[in-house]
């Protein structure tokens, strides 16, 4: 058989079936390659009900919805503001669980449906995020007019990128719904642009992709993983800034109109989503993502914030991912510990290289610069030139944590370089006259030289490099201490072990690495002597590259049976013990571990004077910190834990030198529950106040061994009427709802009521009978008001400032003209004006830059 009447590419390279396909099925079958390798890598959550973790962050979230859906079936609430159990009450503004659905689209085209088809619909509307980032990838490259291959590499890099997968097992699905929506918010906000230089604003295109960009923005916005939120902003604000300083120059008017209309449909994506973060923003004053007082603009304590900076050595993960153990116990890297790897594949580095040395264009500039941004941002603490000016100057900014979270970001440019690379790739076989192809060859075997040389020596003297590298590598500073505590005298031997354990992990991904370069360089210099044609190159390439990431990502993914969830929740001893006491009290969980943070109580309605959440108010966290509550401070100040409530102290273990008495004891988990016999009742009168003048007078009456909070309250302002103290008191509640809360008293004189529930002032309200009085905050992190003498009704009331309801109407009127904008695209396109009847308005435009 000749080759005679086949078709051939430019150089001669017979094509093959997916080169005759059309444009679109070409596009369906990449999509549906994503799709099918989702499906083989999720099968047992799609279609067996499974799911992924039930503790740290699922459980945390399942406590929240739980205290939620408790309250308003106890309380009859439609919409619940007040979570009362964790950290003696806390607003679900800390959480941006606002009660009403303002994320219409979602919640009709995914989550709805969902709902109705399976029980697990949390974890499959990941698992189809997961899906939608790596399409929504391949369809920005596509914009950049890369091959359907070289875009599905781009998808397939965001898709199937092990610190993406990782998530699954924290359950921080809300980081994963950001991360897919970001390259859909960079295509609409490239295309608008770029449509803009058209002489026409009101051309078709420029109508739909201003309205379809307002609601992309809400819709990543509506994610509520803010800081990945804050960082997808960044990529799209440093992208519009990047095409204003390089084509102010060209064209002054054009570029500014298109930056001004791209601004203002970004405005109003951020105004669809003002119901959720005008309240949180309000919110944020009173958090330790804020200052703590009215008007604050502060942000996180800068040691705090950086506790997770990724060290510049740890960039050779994106080589080898175990170089430094990549999970723990075997990461001997600089964080205090991690669950997945930033790696990326060696096929994208690869073709990043290519990208780098043969297409450094306006587009590789731009990705590149960005991808050095985003590394100097994640070093954090260690490398502070960019990060510390961002933090002190950039709005915002340090109201974050976890600096390495910014590397999410990676797989999106590194995604988009690799396409760059494989289209260099492309022209080399159709244009080779244009490439230095010898000097190519010549590269790649001796990159192969050195990568063979390093792994024979490896193979052949495998101990002597080990030992060579143990002195400075493969462990912690502080991992001779930690092992000490666990395996006492033996910790030195077990350390050797570890390291070993270490080095071999890193080996053999090294072994891996040097594979997989070599067939890569095999496939390309068989390609450069014309052995491949390209679709056949890139076919091997992503094969290769799916070989790769899918060892990795297999690791990280372990779904559990959907009862596990209902185990992990499991009420044991001690939680029957205290849900078998129906009095009005709190725990104080002293732990060295999770136990005060823990919100496994709040999911049983128990409530504590601890809990977690990433936003609680600094004023309490300030009492925590001050007071040594957590980690906890021995001795214990109990007195603190007495005011709060504390009827329990329950402990992993016994606590030494106290008179409390025992009253339970779990022995499979070994946790005790003492008997706190000096607490006080919830609402209690004070015999007497005093007015300090500053944090830390409040801090040293409240550390003081001496200090009795039934007998003296610490106010920071004077009250109108000086409460005295009162021969006879009462207190009764008579409601005790989350956000109502009722109160029969009495007192012989003027007396100062304190209610240990935390002092919240952007919500609730106080009355005696019927008026409304001044609320006072009290031991800093507590209320009061003062009460005449007699018999007097006092009710606590919380509801949600004006700028609640404002964010809401603002939310709906930029949905309207989102819509609006959207459907006048819509009729003004030429097919759509004929399907209607209606005349043609207007002509192409004159210039059209795609």
């Amino acid at each position: 058989m000749t080759t005679k009447n086949k078709t051939t590419t430019q150089h001669g390279s017979e094509l093959t079936w997916f080169d005759r396909l059309s444009s679109s099925r070409k596009g369906w079958i990449c999509i549906s390659v994503m799709a099918l390798i989702t499906v083989i890598m999720f099968l047992d959550i799609l279609f067996g009900g499974m799911i992924f973790a039930v503790s740290g962050d699922a459980a945390a979230f399942n406590a929240w919805t739980k205290a939620m859906d408790h309250i308003r079936t106890t309380e009859n609430h439609k919409d619940v503001f007040w979570i009362p159990y964790i950290f003696s009450g806390i607003p679900i503004h800390s959480t941006l669980l606002l009660p009403k659905e303002i994320n219409y689209v979602e919640y009709v085209i995914l989550r709805f449906p969902l709902q109705l088809i399976a029980s697990n619909w949390a974890e499959v509307r990941d698992v189809i995020y997961l899906l939608l980032g790596g399409i929504f990838m391949y369809m920005l490259s596509r914009s950049f007019k890369f091959s359907h291959l070289a875009s599905l590499v781009a998808g397939l890099t965001l898709m199937l990128n092990p610190y993406a997968i990782g998530v699954f097992q924290s359950n921080q699905g809300s980081k994963l719904q950001a991360l897919a929506m970001i390259p859909l918010l960079f295509l609409f906000t490239y295309q608008l642009y770029h449509q803009l230089n058209s002489e026409r604003i009101l051309y078709w295109k420029n109508i739909l992709y201003f309205g379809l960009l307002s609601i992309v923005t809400a819709l990543l916005l509506f994610t509520l993983h803010v800081q990945i939120i804050f960082y997808g902003l960044m990529l799209i604000g440093f992208y519009i800034l990047f095409e204003l300083i390089t084509s102010i120059k060209s064209k002054p008017t054009l570029t500014l109109k298109s930056v001004v209309i791209v601004g203002l449909a970004l405005l109003i994506g951020a105004a669809i989503s003002a119901y959720i973060y005008l309240p949180t923003q309000e919110y944020a004053q009173y958090s330790i993502r804020g200052g703590g007082t009215t008007g604050s603009t502060g942000g996180l304590d800068y040691d705090y914030a950086t506790n997770w900076s990724f060290h510049p050595f740890e960039i050779m993960n994106y080589l080898i991912p175990s170089f430094f153990g990549y999970a723990s116990p075997f990461y001997w890297g600089w964080m205090p510990f991690t669950e997945s790897t930033v790696y990326i594949g060696v096929v994208q580095i690869l073709l990043l290289v290519f990208a780098l040395i043969y297409r450094r264009n306006k587009l590789t500039w731009f990705l590149v610069i960005f991808s050095v941004i985003m590394f100097f941002i994640s070093f954090g603490r260690h490398f502070g030139l960019l990060y510390d000016l961002m933090f002190n100057y950039f709005p915002y900014f340090n109201k974050f944590r976890v600096p390495v979270l910014i590397l999410h970001l990676m797989p999106i440019t590194f995604g988009i370089l690799a396409a760059i690379g494989l289209t260099v790739l492309s022209e080399m076989g159709t244009n080779s006259k244009s490439f230095n192809i010898e000097k190519l060859r010549k590269g790649l075997f001796i990159t192969l030289g050195i990568i063979g040389a390093i792994l024979l020596i490896g193979l052949v003297a495998n101990e002597t490099v080990y030992s060579s590298l143990s002195g400075s590598m493969f462990q912690r500073p502080d991992d001779l201490q930690q092992l000490r505590q666990q395996y006492g005298a033996e910790a030195p031997q077990v350390l050797t072990q570890l390291k070993k354990m270490r080095f071999d992990l890193l080996w053999k991904d090294y072994i891996k690495f040097a594979l997989i370069i070599g067939v890569c360089i095999g496939l390309i210099l068989a390609y450069l002597k014309r052995k491949l044609n390209f679709t056949m190159l890139t076919a091997a390439l992503i094969v290769v590259l799916l070989v790769d990431l899918l060892i990795l990502d297999t690791k990280l993914i372990e779904p559990k049976p959907d009862t596990a969830k209902t185990d992990f929740f499991q009420p044991d001893q001690t939680t029957k013990f205290l849900k078998s006491d129906r009095s009005n009290y709190r725990i104080f969980p002293v732990s060295q571990g999770a136990g005060f943070q823990d919100n496994t109580w709040m999911y049983h309605a128990i409530s504590s004077i601890g809990g977690y959440s990433p936003a609680k108010l600094k004023i309490y966290q300030e009492m925590i910190d001050s007071l040594g509550l957590y980690p906890p401070r021995l001795p214990l100040n109990i007195n603190m834990a007495s005011m709060l409530g504390a009827k329990y102290v329950v402990v992993p273990g016994q606590l030494p030198d106290t008179d409390m008495p025992i009253v339970n004891v779990d022995q499979s988990k070994q946790m005790i529950t003492y008997l706190n016999p000096g607490v006080l009742p919830r609402a209690f009168f004070v015999d007497s106040i005093f007015v300090a003048n500053t944090k830390m007078e409040i801090f040293n009456i409240l550390s003081a061994p001496s200090w009795n909070p039934k007998s003296m309250a610490v106010l920071e302002k004077k009250p109108a009427n000086l409460p005295v103290k009162s021969d006879s008191t009462f207190v009764r509640f008579t409601r005790d709802w989350s956000e109502e809360i009722v109160l029969e008293t009495y007192c012989s004189t003027p007396a100062l009521l304190v209610l240990s529930d935390a002092y919240y002032p952007a919500g609730w309200s106080a009355y005696v009978d019927g008026n409304e009085t001044e609320i006072y905050k009290t031991n800093y992190v507590v209320r009061s008001v003062v009460v005449p003498a007699g018999k007097h009704t006092v009710e606590y009331r919380f509801k949600p400032t004006s700028v609640y309801y404002l964010g809401y109407d603002i939310s709906h009127g930029a949905y309207a003209v989102s819509f609006i904008v959207i459907v006048f695209g819509l009729i003004r396109m030429p097919w759509m004006r004929r399907k209607l009847g209606l005349k043609q308005t207007e002509d192409e435009p004159k210039q059209e830059n795609s």
